[in-house]
């Protein structure tokens, strides 16, 4: 007895269901859901720091987080290691002429 293949399907029929679409709704998340750890998240988590910072700078009292560095070093160490980098690279394009 011959093997028949089965017959494939267009791919809007496979993958798109417009009943079960239709039946999603989007909602708040609950406090039995279980929470997802995605690339997103962690950006958005990272990011929050800035929202944090502006939210603080925007009050009458601005508190400096302790676990960063002082403003000259955070604005002076890439200065400084761009011009010592450049350094190195011009000098080591010398010594090869």
């Amino acid at each position: 007895m011959p093997k028949t293949k089965p017959a494939l399907r267009p791919a809007t029929e496979r993958f798109f269901d417009p009943e079960g679409e239709a039946a999603r709704v989007a909602r708040l998340a609950g406090e039995g859901d279980v929470a997802v750890v995605s690339p997103v998240h962690r950006l958005q988590h990272e990011l929050a720091i800035f929202e944090q910072g502006a939210a603080m700078a925007g009050g009458a009292q601005v508190a400096r987080r302790p676990d960063l560095y002082p403003g000259w070093f955070r604005v002076g160490f890439p200065i400084g290691a761009s011009a010592l980098l450049w350094a190195a690279i011009a000098w080591g394009i010398r010594a090869l002429w």
